[in-house]
Protein backbone atom coordinates (compact mmCIF):
# COMPACT_ATOMS: atom_id res chain seq x y z
CA UNK A 1 0.00 0.00 0.00
CA UNK A 2 1.64 3.15 -1.09
CA UNK A 3 1.46 6.02 1.18
CA UNK A 4 -1.00 5.75 3.81
CA UNK A 5 -2.98 7.84 5.52
CA UNK A 6 -2.66 5.96 8.75
CA UNK A 7 -0.49 2.79 9.35
CA UNK A 8 0.18 1.22 12.72
CA UNK A 9 3.37 -1.97 13.17
CA UNK A 10 2.81 -4.53 16.22
CA UNK A 11 0.97 -2.16 18.40
CA UNK A 12 0.46 -3.47 21.91
CA UNK A 13 -1.42 -1.64 25.32
CA UNK A 14 -2.75 -2.99 28.30
CA UNK A 15 -4.35 -1.70 31.06
CA UNK A 16 -3.09 -1.88 34.80
CA UNK A 17 -5.01 -3.50 37.30
CA UNK A 18 -7.88 -1.31 39.31
CA UNK A 19 -9.02 0.44 36.09
CA UNK A 20 -12.97 0.00 35.56
CA UNK A 21 -12.74 -2.33 38.65
CA UNK A 22 -10.26 -4.83 37.02
CA UNK A 23 -8.26 -6.92 39.76
CA UNK A 24 -5.58 -8.09 36.90
CA UNK A 25 -3.83 -6.55 34.75
CA UNK A 26 -5.52 -6.51 30.94
CA UNK A 27 -3.92 -6.85 27.76
CA UNK A 28 -6.35 -4.57 25.32
CA UNK A 29 -4.11 -5.02 21.41
CA UNK A 30 -1.65 -7.79 21.68
CA UNK A 31 0.54 -6.75 18.14
CA UNK A 32 -1.80 -5.59 16.20
CA UNK A 33 -0.63 -4.15 12.38
CA UNK A 34 -2.05 -2.83 9.59
CA UNK A 35 -3.46 0.06 7.22
CA UNK A 36 -5.75 2.24 6.15
CA UNK A 37 -5.33 4.04 2.71
CA UNK A 38 -7.24 7.75 1.31
CA UNK A 39 -10.36 7.15 0.90
CA UNK A 40 -10.39 3.33 1.96
CA UNK A 41 -13.20 2.05 4.83
CA UNK A 42 -11.80 -0.45 6.92
CA UNK A 43 -13.84 -2.45 9.49
CA UNK A 44 -12.17 -3.46 12.67
CA UNK A 45 -14.97 -6.68 13.63
CA UNK A 46 -15.02 -7.63 17.28
CA UNK A 47 -17.10 -8.77 20.10
CA UNK A 48 -16.98 -5.80 23.35
CA UNK A 49 -13.76 -6.75 24.96
CA UNK A 50 -11.94 -7.71 21.90
CA UNK A 51 -9.76 -4.19 21.60
CA UNK A 52 -11.35 -2.88 18.74
CA UNK A 53 -12.77 0.67 20.37
CA UNK A 54 -8.97 0.72 22.00
CA UNK A 55 -7.28 0.49 18.49
CA UNK A 56 -9.58 2.91 17.17
CA UNK A 57 -8.86 5.21 20.02
CA UNK A 58 -4.57 4.93 19.26
CA UNK A 59 -5.27 5.36 15.50
CA UNK A 60 -6.81 8.90 16.21
CA UNK A 61 -4.03 10.02 18.89
CA UNK A 62 -6.27 9.50 21.73
CA UNK A 63 -4.10 6.98 23.06
CA UNK A 64 -0.52 6.11 23.41
CA UNK A 65 0.40 2.51 22.28
CA UNK A 66 2.48 1.03 25.14
CA UNK A 67 4.72 -0.14 22.13
CA UNK A 68 4.49 -0.54 18.49
CA UNK A 69 4.92 2.21 15.99
CA UNK A 70 1.81 4.27 14.58
CA UNK A 71 2.62 6.59 11.46
CA UNK A 72 0.20 9.43 10.57
CA UNK A 73 1.11 10.11 6.84
CA UNK A 74 4.58 8.58 7.26
CA UNK A 75 5.09 11.20 10.58
CA UNK A 76 5.11 9.36 14.02
CA UNK A 77 3.10 12.56 15.49
CA UNK A 78 -0.60 13.02 15.01
CA UNK A 79 -1.09 16.36 13.66
CA UNK A 80 -3.58 18.72 14.85
CA UNK A 81 -6.95 18.15 13.26
CA UNK A 82 -5.22 15.36 11.53
CA UNK A 83 -8.06 12.63 13.25
CA UNK A 84 -11.53 12.70 14.45
CA UNK A 85 -12.77 9.93 16.25
CA UNK A 86 -16.70 9.70 17.14
CA UNK A 87 -17.55 6.86 19.91
CA UNK A 88 -20.44 4.47 19.80
CA UNK A 89 -22.64 6.46 21.85
CA UNK A 90 -21.40 10.65 21.34
CA UNK A 91 -22.70 12.99 23.80
CA UNK A 92 -24.54 15.26 21.88
CA UNK A 93 -27.15 18.20 23.21
CA UNK A 94 -30.60 16.93 22.75
CA UNK A 95 -32.58 20.02 23.04
CA UNK A 96 -30.43 21.79 20.84
CA UNK A 97 -31.36 21.99 16.70
CA UNK A 98 -28.83 20.10 14.28
CA UNK A 99 -27.60 23.45 13.02
CA UNK A 100 -26.87 24.64 16.17
CA UNK A 101 -24.81 21.62 17.28
CA UNK A 102 -22.74 21.79 14.42
CA UNK A 103 -21.93 25.35 14.74
CA UNK A 104 -21.08 24.53 18.34
CA UNK A 105 -18.71 21.62 17.24
CA UNK A 106 -17.28 24.24 15.00
CA UNK A 107 -16.47 27.04 17.73
CA UNK A 108 -14.72 23.82 19.99
CA UNK A 109 -12.71 23.03 16.47
CA UNK A 110 -12.41 27.31 16.49
CA UNK A 111 -13.06 27.48 13.09
CA UNK A 112 -13.61 30.84 12.34
CA UNK A 113 -15.17 32.90 9.22
CA UNK A 114 -15.64 31.28 6.05
CA UNK A 115 -14.20 28.35 6.93
CA UNK A 116 -16.67 28.18 9.39
CA UNK A 117 -19.56 28.71 7.35
CA UNK A 118 -18.48 26.68 4.70
CA UNK A 119 -18.16 23.16 6.93
CA UNK A 120 -21.85 23.81 8.97
CA UNK A 121 -23.46 24.11 4.99
CA UNK A 122 -21.29 21.57 2.97
CA UNK A 123 -20.99 18.26 5.08
CA UNK A 124 -24.68 18.60 6.05
CA UNK A 125 -25.77 19.15 2.43
CA UNK A 126 -23.26 16.33 1.43
CA UNK A 127 -24.64 13.79 4.16
CA UNK A 128 -28.02 14.23 3.57
CA UNK A 129 -29.09 16.51 7.17
CA UNK A 130 -29.97 19.66 5.18
CA UNK A 131 -34.14 18.85 6.07
CA UNK A 132 -33.53 18.51 9.91
CA UNK A 133 -31.16 20.96 10.29
CA UNK A 134 -33.63 22.98 12.75
CA UNK A 135 -34.86 20.24 13.86
CA UNK A 136 -33.87 19.20 17.69
CA UNK A 137 -31.60 16.39 17.92
CA UNK A 138 -33.78 14.68 20.94
CA UNK A 139 -36.16 14.46 17.85
CA UNK A 140 -33.96 12.14 15.45
CA UNK A 141 -34.31 8.38 14.92
CA UNK A 142 -30.91 7.11 15.89
CA UNK A 143 -29.68 6.74 12.38
CA UNK A 144 -29.62 10.47 11.85
CA UNK A 145 -28.42 11.26 15.64
CA UNK A 146 -25.26 9.30 14.74
CA UNK A 147 -25.18 10.93 11.65
CA UNK A 148 -24.98 14.62 13.16
CA UNK A 149 -22.29 13.31 15.24
CA UNK A 150 -20.06 11.76 12.16
CA UNK A 151 -21.04 15.61 10.62
CA UNK A 152 -19.94 17.32 13.72
CA UNK A 153 -16.46 15.01 13.49
CA UNK A 154 -15.78 16.27 9.87
CA UNK A 155 -16.52 20.08 10.51
CA UNK A 156 -12.67 20.29 11.43
CA UNK A 157 -11.83 18.49 7.72
CA UNK A 158 -10.03 15.25 9.53
CA UNK A 159 -7.51 13.07 6.86
CA UNK A 160 -8.71 10.13 8.82
CA UNK A 161 -12.14 9.72 11.04
CA UNK A 162 -12.45 6.56 13.50
CA UNK A 163 -16.15 5.78 14.17
CA UNK A 164 -16.73 2.89 16.60
CA UNK A 165 -20.14 1.15 16.37
CA UNK A 166 -22.05 3.55 14.43
CA UNK A 167 -24.37 0.21 12.16
CA UNK A 168 -24.75 -1.30 15.37
CA UNK A 169 -28.20 -1.57 16.49
CA UNK A 170 -29.62 -0.40 13.55
CA UNK A 171 -32.41 -1.70 11.64
CA UNK A 172 -31.49 -2.62 7.62
CA UNK A 173 -32.93 0.27 6.44
CA UNK A 174 -31.60 3.00 8.41
CA UNK A 175 -28.45 0.97 8.02
CA UNK A 176 -28.56 1.25 4.56
CA UNK A 177 -28.56 5.15 4.81
CA UNK A 178 -25.78 5.53 7.06
CA UNK A 179 -23.80 3.60 4.60
CA UNK A 180 -24.29 5.86 1.99
CA UNK A 181 -22.99 8.41 4.33
CA UNK A 182 -20.19 6.65 5.44
CA UNK A 183 -19.80 6.29 1.32
CA UNK A 184 -19.71 9.95 1.01
CA UNK A 185 -16.92 10.64 3.28
CA UNK A 186 -14.97 8.30 1.90
CA UNK A 187 -15.35 9.42 -1.28
CA UNK A 188 -14.19 12.80 -0.49
CA UNK A 189 -10.39 10.95 0.37
CA UNK A 190 -10.97 10.68 3.90
CA UNK A 191 -9.81 7.29 5.12
CA UNK A 192 -11.95 5.67 7.60
CA UNK A 193 -11.53 3.19 10.08
CA UNK A 194 -15.20 1.50 11.42
CA UNK A 195 -15.38 -0.23 14.20
CA UNK A 196 -18.13 -3.06 14.58
CA UNK A 197 -19.53 -5.65 16.66
CA UNK A 198 -20.86 -8.05 14.24
CA UNK A 199 -18.67 -8.60 11.33
CA UNK A 200 -22.11 -9.09 8.69
CA UNK A 201 -22.96 -4.96 8.69
CA UNK A 202 -19.74 -4.28 7.37
CA UNK A 203 -20.90 -5.89 3.93
CA UNK A 204 -21.65 -3.44 1.92
CA UNK A 205 -19.26 -0.55 3.23
CA UNK A 206 -16.04 -1.44 4.11
CA UNK A 207 -13.22 -2.64 1.76
CA UNK A 208 -11.46 -4.93 3.86
CA UNK A 209 -12.21 -5.93 7.67
CA UNK A 210 -9.62 -6.63 10.28
CA UNK A 211 -10.74 -9.87 12.90
CA UNK A 212 -10.07 -8.93 16.37
CA UNK A 213 -10.03 -11.90 18.90
CA UNK A 214 -8.49 -11.29 22.67
CA UNK A 215 -6.27 -8.26 21.71
CA UNK A 216 -4.98 -9.78 18.34
CA UNK A 217 -5.80 -9.50 14.94
CA UNK A 218 -6.76 -13.00 13.58
CA UNK A 219 -7.39 -12.42 10.19
CA UNK A 220 -8.37 -9.90 7.24
CA UNK A 221 -11.56 -10.68 5.71
CA UNK A 222 -13.60 -9.80 2.71
CA UNK A 223 -17.00 -8.67 4.36
CA UNK A 224 -18.76 -9.41 1.24
CA UNK A 225 -18.04 -12.95 1.41
CA UNK A 226 -17.02 -13.46 5.33
CA UNK A 227 -20.96 -12.52 6.39
CA UNK A 228 -24.18 -14.68 5.99
CA UNK A 229 -25.95 -13.81 3.37
CA UNK A 230 -29.87 -14.01 3.88
CA UNK A 231 -32.50 -14.11 0.80
CA UNK A 232 -36.69 -14.31 1.03
CA UNK A 233 -37.91 -16.90 -1.35
CA UNK A 234 -41.54 -16.17 -2.43
CA UNK A 235 -43.78 -18.86 -3.81
CA UNK A 236 -45.76 -16.74 -6.51
CA UNK A 237 -48.70 -17.46 -9.08
CA UNK A 238 -45.98 -16.44 -12.08
CA UNK A 239 -42.67 -16.57 -11.23
CA UNK A 240 -40.56 -15.25 -14.24
CA UNK A 241 -42.70 -12.14 -14.11
CA UNK A 242 -42.46 -11.49 -10.95
CA UNK A 243 -39.21 -11.57 -10.79
CA UNK A 244 -39.11 -9.27 -13.91
CA UNK A 245 -41.42 -6.70 -11.86
CA UNK A 246 -39.03 -6.91 -8.68
CA UNK A 247 -35.99 -6.52 -10.73
CA UNK A 248 -37.00 -2.38 -11.77
CA UNK A 249 -35.96 -2.47 -7.34
CA UNK A 250 -34.04 -5.08 -5.93
CA UNK A 251 -31.75 -8.10 -7.02
CA UNK A 252 -34.33 -10.75 -8.18
CA UNK A 253 -34.35 -13.91 -9.91
CA UNK A 254 -36.62 -17.00 -10.52
CA UNK A 255 -35.21 -20.28 -9.43
CA UNK A 256 -35.11 -23.68 -11.58
CA UNK A 257 -37.90 -25.13 -8.26
CA UNK A 258 -40.04 -21.96 -9.59
CA UNK A 259 -39.35 -19.83 -5.94
CA UNK A 260 -38.50 -16.47 -6.73
CA UNK A 261 -35.38 -15.13 -4.63
CA UNK A 262 -34.31 -11.99 -3.39
CA UNK A 263 -31.27 -11.15 -1.76
CA UNK A 264 -31.83 -9.01 1.74
CA UNK A 265 -28.39 -7.04 1.78
CA UNK A 266 -29.61 -4.05 1.96
CA UNK A 267 -33.41 -4.46 2.39
CA UNK A 268 -35.33 -6.52 5.12
CA UNK A 269 -38.28 -8.83 4.27
CA UNK A 270 -41.16 -7.02 5.14
CA UNK A 271 -39.66 -4.12 2.75
CA UNK A 272 -39.93 -6.88 -0.26
CA UNK A 273 -43.21 -8.01 0.79
CA UNK A 274 -44.22 -4.50 0.50
CA UNK A 275 -43.09 -4.27 -3.22
CA UNK A 276 -44.80 -7.43 -4.18
CA UNK A 277 -48.41 -6.13 -2.31
CA UNK A 278 -47.45 -2.49 -4.81
CA UNK A 279 -46.72 -3.89 -8.22
CA UNK A 280 -49.53 -6.72 -7.51
CA UNK A 281 -47.76 -10.05 -6.60
CA UNK A 282 -49.72 -12.64 -4.75
CA UNK A 283 -47.29 -14.48 -2.44
CA UNK A 284 -48.55 -17.98 -1.73
CA UNK A 285 -45.85 -18.81 0.84
CA UNK A 286 -42.65 -16.74 1.88
CA UNK A 287 -39.02 -17.63 3.76
CA UNK A 288 -36.13 -16.67 5.03
CA UNK A 289 -33.03 -18.66 4.11
CA UNK A 290 -29.63 -18.20 5.19
CA UNK A 291 -26.34 -18.88 3.10
CA UNK A 292 -22.91 -19.78 4.99
CA UNK A 293 -20.35 -17.14 4.61
CA UNK A 294 -17.81 -17.67 2.48
CA UNK A 295 -13.76 -18.74 3.51
CA UNK A 296 -11.27 -16.32 5.18
CA UNK A 297 -8.91 -13.93 2.90
CA UNK A 298 -6.55 -14.88 5.17
CA UNK A 299 -6.22 -17.85 7.01
CA UNK A 300 -6.84 -17.00 10.60
CA UNK A 301 -3.17 -16.77 12.42
CA UNK A 302 -2.04 -19.84 14.83
CA UNK A 303 -2.87 -18.99 18.66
Amino acid sequence: MLDPVLSFHDVRKAYNAGLYGARERTVALDGVTGAVAEGEIVGIAGAPGSGKSTLLRVASAMLRPDSGAVRWRGGAECPPRFAAFVPSHAALHASLTVRESLRFAGVQRALRGARRIVAEDAWPARLGLAHCLDMRVGALPLADRRAVALTAAMQGGPALLALDGPLDGLDPAARRDLRRVLHVVAASGVAVLLGAADLGVLAGVAHRAALLRGGRLVAWVDPRAAAPRNALELAVGAPRAAAALLRRYVEASCRRDGAVRVPLADRSAEEVLALCRAEGISVLRSRVVTEPPGRWTVPPAHG
